[in-house]
């Protein structure tokens, strides 16, 4: 005997766990906060004790971006704004319910986030949806500062990966701003006090001002990133079309003026020949002075880039062109200044291999014939030094550029 039984549909209907999805969580209106003006602004020792930080209006509500986006942080975030007439002043509570798993890191300034526990600070003083200025800190007390062009497109060279996606690769950590930052690490997790003085920004005229403004949090055990305001999955903090608000700020007239001078001296003796000592003393400066919040005027007298930070070496087994970040400080322009992304230098390469070269950045000529001038050749570019300047080269082939004719032969 057969037994035929009919044949069941089972519908299965998928509902999201989640109260809030990513998309509704990003989609929303921005988050705002306001600064809280001060007579005397708080001991920088980052230990958030002074009385003046009970009267700012503490800035919470931080949400994942990694791992799970959208969902509330695991762990507390309290942040504090105050201003007075010369800086701006940031405090962050960090709680932590395991502060033995806070992880330090090193220390040295601008260094990759990957590594260590870790809070950002994105301010875009122009409100314009697309410069800002990056400020961050380790609990190890580091600065990480950097410069933020249409929302960090096309990047500024240099190694891609070495940060967390808080601060992504796309960032002109070049710019060296004056600002201080001190932080402790306690029972409750660890905390930040940053001060910032208003003359390391640039900003636009008139009183209130609103800023875009967000907070990352990066939780390195657990492989967490907190935002204050919520960024897709997609985007990092450099989106900062997506930032929230900050209100209330009264910052005094911009008037950026900076003067940077230098003193070299250098001694020189042919031994061989049995000349006298040829002694040589120079000097310079360089000096920027804004005009208006959208206008400087950068000056120099005798430029020298010696203290200038080497390029790093890139081997390009592409048909695509390198491009070397801006590193001499004269040359660097303020996010929101020009509109326009800072200064990059490409060199040209050829999909055969052929040579061709091009000065990393010194827009220098070689020195003319009869000129001092001392060229080494090393194994991977080659290099003209002078008492105290040296410009390097970079070539894409083991050719060297051609020496003056006052160079000696090798």
């Amino acid at each position: 005997m057969r037994f035929r039984f009919p044949a069941a549909l089972l519908v299965v209907i998928a509902v999201p766990t989640s109260p809030v999805s990513a998309q509704a969580t990003t989609a929303g209106p921005r988050p705002v906060a306001h600064a809280t003006r001060t007579i005397t602004g708080p001991v920088i020792d980052g230990r958030l004790d002074d009385s003046v930080w009970r009267a700012a209006q503490p800035i919470e509500g931080f949400v994942q971006h990694e791992p799970f986006d959208g969902r509330e942080a695991t762990e507390r975030t309290e942040v504090r704004i105050l201003f007075d007439n010369g800086a701006l002043y940031i405090g962050a509570r960090l709680f932590d319910r395991e502060p033995a798993g806070i992880i330090r890191g090193e220390t040295r300034r601008d260094l990759a986030l990957k590594e260590q526990d870790a809070f950002m600070i994105l301010l875009d003083t122009f409100h314009d949806h697309q410069n800002g200025f990056l400020f961050g800190t380790t609990p190890a007390g580091v600065e990480h500062d950097g410069q933020i062009n249409k929302e960090g497109e096309g990047g500024f060279g240099g190694p891609v990966g070495n940060t967390p996606t808080v601060t992504g690769a796309n960032e002109n950590v070049n710019w060296d701003g004056t600002w201080e930052v001190h932080t402790t690490i306690d029972e409750q997790g660890w905390s930040a006090e940053f001060r910032i003085p208003f003359e390391t920004l640039r900003y636009g005229s008139g009183k209130p001002q609103v800023w875009g403004l967000n907070f990352a949090r990066f939780i390195r055990r657990k492989n967490e990133e907190d935002f204050w305001s919520p960024v897709p999955r997609q985007h990092t903090l450099f989106r900062v079309s997506m930032a929230g608000s900050l209100e209330g700020l009264e910052p005094p007239s911009n008037r950026t003026a900076l003067l940077t001078p230098y003193v070299v001296g250098s001694l020189h003796k042919d031994y061989a020949a049995g000349t006298a000592t040829d002694a040589a003393l120079e000097f310079g400066a360089d000096a920027k002075i804004g005009l208006s919040p959208s206008l400087t005027l950068d000056l120099t007298y005798n430029t020298d880039f010696a203290q200038v930070e080497a390029d790093d070496q890139q081997v390009n087994l592409t048909r695509f062109n390198l491009f070397f970040p801006e590193k001499r400080p004269f040359s660097w322009r303020t996010p929101g200044s020009s509109r326009s992304a800072p200064r990059s230098r490409p060199t040209s390469s050829s999909a055969a291999g052929s040579a061709s070269t091009e000065m990393a950045g010194r827009s220098r000529s070689p020195p003319a014939a009869g000129s001092r001038a001392r060229w080494a050749r090393s194994r991977s570019a080659c290099s003209m030094s002078r008492p105290a300047t040296i410009l390097r080269w970079a070539e894409s082939s083991t050719n060297c550029p051609i020496a003056p004719e006052s160079a000696p032969s090798r």
